[in-house]
């Protein structure tokens, strides 16, 4: 890190994907300098660079023999510490950011402990008398091990100034604990080998010895290893170089090569420049300059030959949550902001076991979400939260008793209690989701309303066990509000103060208990939710779920329809196939006349007269999904008509499911046909060849469609090409009461699919395809590519590549995304 100049400018972010998450491999391609330290004196090198336990403190040993500290957070430079006298190299923190080990370079060659708040030396470690070549700290306790020119290495503890033990090695060179403590790994270069040692059996030979003179790509010279180090997984061996053909990433267990990180190519092989080795006063290697992160997935390291970083993707799958939360010592804190960002905390009613040790989790500790609990509120990672979730099962110790004298558990209190702290700590936090089985007190609301929390969800709980109802205050930072399982004789929480005040609110979602539409029980009165405002809300997306309800010109009242922009009624309104019983409380919604200038989505699960006065009173729809409903079958053909009074026997009017559905498409092409996207209709809908190209001809901006059709060929489909040259997502749905089209396309699954979507879509009209539904099969179309045709050798074809998927592929794709009961 010499002074120089100023870093080249960063790469472009990546585009955006508004509230979607981001893979890994997306977020490592983001990464770039954002500071640049640079040096009063000229030519001074970096030797080696170390963060303490808590990431807030990033330690520099230099070539001057000077040691600097930065803040890591803010990167401003704390304090300087020199060691004219002894020098300085391989710095180290202990467990306390206030103390750091260093081995000396002139003077002798004694390990120091140095306090920084005072700058004294709390103890020197004596014994070594050539020069420390490595320093490796537990990460459990305060033991030090060292490895040392003079053919030794030592074990340390910061409690006295000579060693716990000695092993007598050949040219021992670098050293390194894995993530539990118990094993130590021992490097000679020299002798191109690794021992591993059993520290609770330090006096006993290594229990595996792994030579890499036949993986090294160095073998035929000296190698120059740089690094040793574990991934927090304790299942990879990192072996870093000083050599233009790069590293080896080791099996932990075995030593057998997983995988050679090469270098970026350079035009001439050899040792390239490594920042300990290009010092003038040429200090002992140890540093290195690689490191894994914290997932345990990528290697980050120099390219050696110019100012650029190189990552290396280790692993084909991310790794799990539990590999994540381990300490790493270097690069930790360049992927620690990510790896906190969401947090989900789940908790269980039983305590579960280990499927291989048998072990039960949390085992000489608290639950595994006590102990994130714990976490979030002792150490400073907090601040890095910006979701935060909390799900499961939490039972108190005697629940019921205490309800019943009105008393909340002492339980429910302190984990109340300890949400509390942690949103308190948590500044960056914008979204919290409640789906525990036990509600919010009033002290975790009151914290919600001192922070900046934009995304809001709450799920009541389902038993009608007395508990506090609070009146929940206003958020005033609030953007968008979902709540669960409301129910008014279950002691939900008065939201009603929350929606009156809560000026920003922008998206609502309401999911009633469905207990009460099966019971046809018309207890909810909609005044108990919103009878505080003094004014509509200003509302762009509404869903609302399973209400049932007597009030009239709830929509009008309560919230603004010109601002409205996407809605969506699941269960809540009349239908085709309805139970009769239901109309004499959805039928009142027949009446309520809204106006929705802007509305552009609309989605819901019953097909209705009034679905088709809304599409076709308004204009200029984008996305239209109406999902699969139970009730939407057929009428029984048998069934009789009952005789009305008035009637003498005459048929009512057609309210047939075949005309319901040629009304609504009508009404969508006539009105939303140029500017419609997102087209989901029904699988009882069996659309007939007029309907589809009533469809295919008055949409052509369609990109994805889903509807019900028995294609017995895939040739019909390729009639529909031409006419929609922006498809990229393609549904025919089965029939949810014949089994014949899904019994067909299997019969068929025997790799024929894929060879005949292969070969018809590789025309140019389906240039933008890649998802294709057939019945309940799944297929992704990839690139076309040319193959020789077996009818013609010699002569080459070309067809796209197809393989089969399953659902995990397209839950994000909104044809397949929308198609369910969430909202």
């Amino acid at each position: 890190m010499a002074q120089g100049p100023s870093p080249p400018p960063p790469p472009p972010p990546p585009p955006s994907n508004g509230d979607k998450s981001q893979k890994t491999s997306d977020i490592i391609g983001t990464l770039r300098p954002t500071k640049l330290f640079k040096f009063s004196k000229p030519k001074t090198y970096v030797t080696s660079l170390d963060f303490d336990d808590e990431g807030q403190l990033l330690l520099a040993a230099c070539s001057d023999d000077s040691l600097q500290l930065y803040s890591a957070r803010d990167g401003t430079h704390q304090k300087l510490c020199l060691s004219q006298k002894y020098g300085c190299h391989l710095a180290r923190f202990s467990h306390h950011s206030q103390s750091i080990y260093y081995a000396s370079t002139k003077f002798d060659d004694n390990i120091r402990f140095l306090s920084t708040h005072d700058n004294n030396y709390i103890r020197y470690f004596k014994g070594h008398s050539a020069a420390v070549t490595d320093l490796a700290l537990s990460p459990s306790n305060d033991q030090l091990l060292s490895c040392s020119a003079d053919n030794t290495v030592r074990l340390w503890t910061s409690k006295s100034q000579y060693a716990q033990a000695r092993l007598n090695l050949a040219t021992p060179y670098l050293a390194a604990f894995d993530p539990t403590a118990s094993v130590i790994a021992i490097a000679s270069a020299s002798t191109s080998s690794i021992l591993m040692y059993d520290l609770r059996n330090w006096d006993k030979d290594p229990f595996a010895t792994f030579d890499l003179r036949d993986y090294d790509p160095l073998s035929n010279i000296i190698p120059e290893w740089t690094k040793l180090e574990f991934s927090n997984d304790g299942k990879s061996l990192l072996v870093s170089t000083n050599h233009g053909q790069g590293h080896l990433l080791l099996d932990a267990f075995n030593g057998k090569l997983k995988a050679h990180l090469p270098r970026p190519y350079q035009p001439t092989w050899g040792v390239l420049r490594s920042a300990p080795s290009a010092t003038p006063s040429k200090l002992p290697l140890g540093q290195g300059d690689t490191s894994f992160t914290a997932d345990g997935r990528y290697v980050i390291g120099g390219s050696g030959a110019d100012r650029d970083a190189v990552v290396w993707d280790t692993q084909e799958a991310p790794a799990d949550l539990a590999r994540t939360c381990r300490t790493c010592r270097v690069f930790f804190y360049m992927t620690l902001p990510q790896l906190y960002t969401n947090v989900t905390l789940r908790s269980y009613d039983c305590i579960r076991y280990s499927r291989e040790d048998g072990r039960p989790e949390g085992c000489g500790m608290g639950s595994p979400f006590v102990m994130g609990l714990n976490g979030l509120v002792l150490r400073n990672v907090a601040g890095y939260v910006k979701k935060l979730k909390f799900a499961g099962e939490c039972t108190g110790y005697d629940l019921e008793e205490c309800y019943k004298y009105g008393r909340v558990p002492d339980s429910i209190m302190m984990l109340n209690t300890l949400v509390r702290v942690v949103i308190e700590r948590s500044t960056a936090l914008k979204e919290l989701c409640w789906e525990l089985n036990t509600k919010m007190l009033l002290n975790v609301w009151q914290g919600l309303a001192q922070s900046q929390i934009r995304s809001l969800t709450i799920k009541f709980p389902s038993s009608r066990s007395p508990r506090p109802v609070e009146l929940v205050p206003p958020l005033p930072s609030l953007v968008a509000l979902k709540v669960f399982d409301i129910d008014p004789m279950c002691y939900g929480d008065d939201i009603s103060l929350l929606l009156a005040q809560s000026r920003n609110l922008r998206e609502l979602s309401l999911a009633w208990s469905p207990r009460m539409r099966e019971a046809r029980e018309p207890s909810v009165h909609l005044g108990s939710l919103f009878g505080k405002m003094d004014r509509p809300l200003q509302l762009t997306k509404v869903a609302v779920k399973n209400l049932y309800h007597h009030d009239e010109g709830w929509c009008e009242r309560y919230y603004d329809g010109s601002l409205v922009e996407e809605v969506t009624i699941i269960n809540s309104s009349e239908g085709h196939g309805d139970d009769p019983a239901y109309s004499f409380i959805d039928s009142k919604l027949r009446h309520v006349k809204i106006s929705l200038p802007r509305l552009k989505l609309i989605r819901g699960d019953k097909a209705s007269r009034q679905l088709v006065e809304v599409l076709a009173n308004t204009r200029g729809l984008e996305k239209i999904y109406i999902i699969r409903s139970n009730n939407m079958e057929k009428p029984d053909s048998n069934a009789t008509i009952p005789r009305s009074p008035i009637s003498n026997g005459s048929s009512p009017p057609s309210l047939s499911l075949d005309n319901l559905r040629d009304d609504h498409i009508e009404a969508i092409i006539q009105n939303h046909g140029q500017t419609l996207r997102h087209l989901l209709l029904p699988p009882q809908w069996r659309l007939t060849s007029d309907n589809i190209a009533l469809i295919v001809r008055n949409c052509p901006n369609l990109e994805q469609l889903g509807f019900g059709a028995d294609f017995d060929k895939f040739s019909n489909l390729k009639l529909l090409m031409p006419f929609l040259p922006k498809i990229f997502a393609v549904r025919l749905l089965d029939s949810p009461d014949n089994s014949e089209f899904r019994n067909k396309m299997h019969e068929l699954d025997d790799g024929r699919h894929e060879k005949q979507i292969g070969g018809s879509t590789s025309a140019r009209e389906w240039s933008k395809i890649r998802w294709m539904e057939l019945a309940d099969l799944l297929f992704e179309a990839g690139k076309v590519e040319p193959i020789e045709d077996p009818d013609a050798p010699g002569k080459m074809s070309y067809r796209r590549s197809v393989r089969k998927r399953d659902r995990e592929a397209v839950k994000d794709v909104a044809i397949w995304k929308m198609d369910s009961f969430d909202i």
